[in-house]
């Protein structure tokens, strides 16, 4: 069977079983399952299966397992469910891929998710209300777009126009409606999946944790945990739009990264603060936007611990058993 077919054969069974690969001994891997539709194309808008890569851990036990749902970066125009890596000044990220063989062997569920890039026209299933987005005009500007110019030049795109930067605004939206699609997968399909549906988290790296902030804090989708790998905040305003009971959040970036995610997080950082939220935080010293998994991090505690162990640690303590 194609891959066409299997795609056609998942879409009306609801989700596609691909043949599980073992990553290793502790770890299988399920590829390539349907969690939901996406509308792709524009004006013409058709709509496409959305995948997910699912670790899962081989270790036995009684309980169903808390999960973690994570997104890749690639500034909403390039990047992978897979093991796809970015390298910058020499330095190299993990790929999400990377994250959940290594969550999965610590006990975790983990999902890769795909989502809408901007190439593909994406499509609003639902529009969101205005008084929950940045206002379009100063969301997305040459200036404030500037950083995509750099990923759209390395597939070999010219820079964004005014038609280009509409389109990113769309997949910087629609991105977090996929993110919310496989929450709602995942918990619909709790039992098969062995998952606690009461104890799901969201994460990702750049574009990916922009995705799972507004996921959680933007959209109201309700989880117990955000792990923000070099994220922001961008197209939903956070400010007095939160959720009743803002997920706990942990921010990760580098000591260079890049100043847009340095600000973005610190404003981040401030709404939640100002509700009592939950918060965590840490510099990887040494590393810009790209950093691997075994780098150290710095917390504000004096806490030394490499970003794969801080992770880990704040999954393990927000997702415990109640």
């Amino acid at each position: 069977m194609t891959r066409i077919e299997r795609t056609l054969a998942a879409i009306a069974c609801g989700v596609l079983l691909a043949a599980p690969v073992a990553a290793d001994e502790q770890v299988r891997v399920h590829p390539d399952l349907v969690y939901g539709q996406g509308l792709v194309g524009g004006e013409q808008a058709t709509e496409r299966p959305l995948l997910m890569d699912w670790y899962e851990p081989l270790a036995a036990t009684d309980e169903l397992r808390p999960a973690v749902i994570l997104a890749f970066g690639g500034s909403f125009v390039r990047g992978s469910k897979g093991d796809e890596h970015f390298t910058e000044n020499g330095a190299q990220d993990s790929s999400m891929a990377d994250y959940c063989r290594a969550f999965a062997r610590q006990g975790f569920n983990c999902f890769s998710i795909e989502y809408r890039l901007a190439g593909e026209r994406p499509v609003l299933a639902k529009p969101v209300a205005a008084d929950r987005l940045m206002p379009e005009s100063l969301a997305v500007t040459p200036q404030t777009t500037a950083r995509i110019d750099i990923a759209r030049q390395a597939i070999g795109l010219p820079p964004m126009d005014d038609a280009a930067r509409a389109e990113f605004w769309q997949a910087l939206l629609s991105a977090s409606e996929d993110m919310e699609a496989a929450v709602n997968h995942v918990r619909g399909n709790a039992v098969q999946y062995g998952v606690d549906p009461e104890r799901l988290a969201l994460g990702g790296f750049s574009a990916g944790a922009i995705t799972a902030i507004n996921t959680a804090y933007g959209r109201h989708v309700p989880v117990k945990a955000v792990v923000s790998l070099s994220g922001s905040t961008w197209g939903y305003l956070l400010q007095g739009n939160l959720p009743a009971q803002p997920p706990a959040l942990l921010q990760l970036v580098g000591q260079e990264d890049l100043s847009g995610v340095i600000r973005g997080s610190g404003a981040v950082a401030r709404v939640l603060d100002s509700v009592g939220a939950s918060r965590q935080q840490a510099w990887v010293p040494g590393f810009g936007h790209f950093y691997p998994m075994g780098a150290v991090s710095l917390g504000d505690d004096f806490s030394k611990l490499s970003v794969e162990q801080r992770v880990v640690g704040f999954l393990r303590e927000q997702l415990k058993s109640e």
